[in-house]
C-alpha cells in the first residue's frame, strides 16, 4: 500500500472514531468504567478518596468525553454529566 493509500485509510478510521465519539456521553464512559467487565478492575485502580460531588469514576467518564470533543472544554463535559444525572434521576 502506498503512503497515499495509507493516509487515506488512517484518515478514514479517524474520522470513524470521530463520528462514533461525538454520539458518546459522559454516561456511557460512567457506565463502561462501571459495568460488570470493568468494575473490578477500575475499583482496584481507585485510590483512597473523601467523599465528593465527582467520584473518581465520575471524574474519569468527565475527562475521557472531554479528550474526545471537538471543542475540549471542561465546562462542556461537566455540563454534560450534570444533565445527564438530572435526566437520570427524574
Amino acid at each position: 500500500m502506498s503512503d497515499r493509500n495509507a493516509e487515506f485509510h488512517s484518515e478514514q478510521h479517524r474520522q470513524q472514531i470521530v463520528r462514533h465519539a461525538r454520539g458518546v456521553e459522559v454516561v456511557d464512559f460512567f457506565n463502561l468504567i462501571t459495568g460488570p467487565e470493568l468494575l473490578d478492575a477500575t475499583e482496584s485502580y481507585l485510590p483512597e478518596h473523601r467523599e465528593r460531588l465527582y467520584p473518581p469514576t465520575v471524574t474519569l467518564s468527565m475527562f475521557m468525553r472531554q479528550a474526545l470533543d471537538a471543542d475540549g472544554s471542561c465546562q462542556k463535559a461537566v455540563n454534560g454529566c450534570r444533565i445527564c444525572w438530572t435526566c437520570l434521576l427524574m
